[in-house]
């Protein structure tokens, strides 16, 4: 199509809240700024902040992205009737299947991986969905064939992604190692990652050849101002997606931080975030023409709500205390990360579709008004179920924001500070909101040990097993008791610790010593056996073997020398 024949299209009436905040929210102008900041500055951005901060921000600004599609859903009568299936049949099954999976860990490994899997598909579909509106809007004619080529480059997008998901090498090109917990594991395809597999190079091939063919046939119906807010959103598909898990499995641009395997979960993050922000800019829109709209700080604030209670009210029933079985950093909060956010896939899925009448008129609409939004009942009280469920989403969202200043306020920097009595008290709030660690439990047992305070380090050891029995503690167990003078009972824990890791030389060994010290040679020489075995090249194992064996009669003196 020459230039001349051209339909005139005006951007100024395609737009939704208008040019700057579509394009930095909507259009992944925003997050590719980010993303070029990252690139100079991204090891000072990592380094100046804790660790739990970009997991923490990106619950506090995912919970509005989750509570927009849980008032969509449920807030109004008719909705509720006409997303039945999905709004109580599916809730009720995902429901059922999250409470089995506390207590069945391989269920809960198995929505782990369909959840990661899901995840980038998600946000694919939603990126392709914007591409699609802004053509609508924009008055660009997009024939059945282009159509098909434009969704076969975000789809093929998704292909490259999920070959790096279900690699033989997870975590360093996509897979998110901070969601995998260590109660519940990806359950990964294992296809080869090297850089020559003839699948990779097929799907990465075929992204570009489709996003290239799409955008020339873009091109050729329509303006680059017109259908720029469409190519923009393939590029930040490009940025989340393809771009980075190419430049992870060819070794490219590794210098620059976001590019790096071993940062790939951090980067997964700042994503995660881009996504939720890019969601709540759009729903933001479309709930400006729902009946009783009184302004977006209302809506804004109604969706935290209810999104900080859909992903804190769980945590709390199925601490290990009550009705769960793993503490929350030990795999309950992976498994509340994945069930919340694949009821959120499933809504979704139903409830944003163009074809759908009133979805369309209201994001559809080709005017640069405001959609019409329909009048509001008269201010009244709320409703006492109303306000309940407000209540609880308030406090909700008050133990999120706990949860995160404890862990940061009254156990990271006590403890750099030497703090003990701060860390305890963190300790003890952080168990009263559902967020007691094992691990945390280990840490202040070691604490403890290390100022001679036995009876205090003992509890702290007993607490961390109970909550989740790790090797660890059980061996920091073995050797406050050894130091006590309780060489039975740090023997006894010690091979609890080996039940657990039966693997692991430095335990296999430390439990031979202390088999050895009571007594019973031949046990220790069993374990030291097994250590040569799995490290042949390690001097201090086969020198204790062949000691062993002399002290048993079994070598001579001689032959004992290593």
């Amino acid at each position: 199509m020459s230039a001349a024949t051209k339909p005139s299209s005006s951007p100024s009436s395609g737009w939704l809240f208008g040019p700057l905040p579509d394009l930095l929210l909507g259009c992944g102008v925003g997050y590719a700024l980010l993303l070029a900041f990252l690139c100079v500055f991204g090891p000072q951005v990592r380094e100046g902040v804790s660790p739990g901060f970009l997991p923490f921000l990106t619950v506090l600004i995912g919970a509005p992205h989750y509570g927009a599609t849980i008032l969509r859903v449920y807030e109004r009568r008719e909705d509720r009737r006409a997303y039945a299936l999905f709004a109580v049949h599916a809730t009720v099954v995902l429901a059922m299947l999250f409470v089995i999976a506390t207590q069945w860990l391989w269920l809960g490994s198995l929505i782990l991986t369909v959840y990661l899997t899901w995840s980038p598909w998600h946000y694919t579909g939603q990126n392709y969905g914007l591409a699609i509106l802004f053509l609508r809007r924009r008055g660009v004619p997009v024939d059945a064939v282009t159509k098909r080529w434009v969704y076969a480059a975000f789809v093929l997008s998704y292909a490259v992604v999920f070959l790096a998901i279900h690699s033989d090498a997870p975590g360093s090109e996509y897979t998110p190692p901070l969601y995998i917990a260590d109660g519940y594991q990806m359950m990964s395809l294992h296809i080869p990652s090297g850089p020559g597999n003839a699948l990779f190079q097929t799907a990465l091939g075929g992204y570009l050849l489709a996003t290239g063919v799409a955008a020339a046939r873009l091109l050729r119906r329509s303006s680059l101002g017109a259908i720029a807010p469409t190519f923009l959103l393939i590029f930040t598909q490009a940025l989340w997606f393809a771009l980075p898990v190419a430049m992870r499995r060819y070794g490219l641009l590794a210098n620059l931080e976001p590019f790096a395997p071993q940062y790939a979960g951090w980067y997964f993050f700042w994503a995660a975030l881009a996504h939720s922000i890019q969601y709540v800019w759009v729903t933001s829109y479309f709930a400006r023409s729902a009946t009783g709209y009184s302004g977006l700080g209302s809506y804004l604030g109604k969706t935290l709500l209810a999104g900080a209670a859909v992903w804190c009210i769980p945590g709390l029933l199925f601490a290990p205390d009550l009705l769960g079985r793993l503490p929350y950093d030990a795999g309950l909060g992976a498994l509340i990360a994945a069930v919340v956010n694949l009821h959120h896939f499933v809504l979704d899925g139903a409830i944003w579709k163009l074809r759908d009448g009133r979805i369309a008129r209201i994001l559809l609409r080709t005017d640069a008004r405001p959609a019409p939004v329909a009048p509001g009942p008269r201010p009244q009280r709320l409703r006492p179920l109303a306000a309940v469920a407000w209540s609880v989403g308030a406090v909700s969202l008050g133990i999120m924001i706990a949860a995160y200043y404890e862990g940061e306020f009254g156990l990271r920097r006590a403890y750099e500070r030497g703090d003990v009595t701060r860390m305890k008290t963190a300790l003890t709030r952080l168990d009263r909101i559902g967020r007691e660690s094992a691990n945390n439990h280990l840490q202040m047992g070691r604490i403890l040990a290390a100022r001679r305070d036995v009876p205090g380090a003992l509890r702290e050891f007993q607490r961390s097993v109970t909550l989740h029995a790790t090797p660890d503690a059980w061996a920091s167990m073995s050797e406050t008791l050894d130091g006590a003078g309780k060489l039975r009972e740090a023997r006894e824990a010690m091979e609890r610790a080996l039940e657990l890791a039966p693997s692991s030389g430095p335990i296999i060994y430390r439990a031979a010593g202390l088999a050895s010290r009571s007594g019973d040679v031949e046990r220790a020489q069993i374990l030291l056996q097994r250590a040569v075995e799995l490290d042949p090249e390690r001097k201090l194992y086969r020198v204790a073997l062949e000691r062993a064996r002399e002290r048993s009669g079994e070598l001579p003196p001689a032959e004992a020398t290593p």
